[in-house]
């Protein structure tokens, strides 16, 4: 059959295969299984193996585990194969099945407060750290724009937009805004770093 399991975030999860007869046999029946990439890795993303799977007489199934092994990266669903050859006592109307590893890891973007002292002359920069959690097994692209809020943009600071791109594995990138000196006695000002919905992935704010 084909089955589908979660992968976890840690250790090993069993996608359990099932082997089937169309009918009893008055003699044992046997096949060799062997597994096979899919989209997924050996290795990686599961434990390979060839095994011979044995179905007594008079039984119509028999189950094969294979390991799924578990991580903390976002990527898309996976699979593998196990393929059955050499049957003793039956002939294979079905020789392969396919296991699905199902991504159970959520993808989101954020990016964190800073707190900057104007400087007394020239420039400073704000760097926004962003962070992309858990890491993905490919590149990942997200736009950041800067808003005013009681700070003014061409005055406190230089408005700044970009793309940020976080390679394979990578969990965070800086975004960097110019923050400007002026003569003024005031109080605190805020402005905004946006993230942008790009199509790789929708950010947040």
């Amino acid at each position: 059959d084909d089955p589908s399991v979660a992968e976890g975030e840690t250790g090993t999860t069993t996608a359990a295969f099932t082997l089937s007869l169309s009918a009893p046999s008055g003699r044992p029946v046997s096949v060799t299984a062997a597994t096979a990439d899919g989209t997924a890795t050996a290795g990686s993303d599961y434990a390979p193996g060839t095994w011979t799977v044995l179905v007594p007489p008079g039984d119509t199934a028999a189950s094969l585990g294979v390991a799924v092994r578990g991580d903390r990266e976002w990527e898309p669903d996976e699979t593998f194969v196990v393929n059955l050859s050499a049957p003793v006592n039956a002939s294979l109307a079905d020789p392969k099945g396919t296991g699905t590893i199902r991504n159970d890891d959520a993808q989101g973007l954020s990016i964190a407060d800073v707190d900057v002292v104007e400087p007394a002359s020239g420039t400073r920069s704000a760097v926004f750290t962003v962070t992309l959690a858990p890491t993905s097994a490919s590149p990942v692209t997200v736009g950041y724009a800067t808003s005013s809020q009681t700070a003014t943009a061409g005055s406190d600071f230089d408005a700044a937009s970009g793309t940020l791109t976080f390679a394979p594995g990578v969990s965070t990138q800086p975004a960097s805004v110019t923050i400007r000196a002026d003569v003024l006695t005031e109080g605190v000002e805020t402005f905004r770093v946006d993230l942008v919905s790009t199509a790789s992935i929708a950010g947040g704010n």
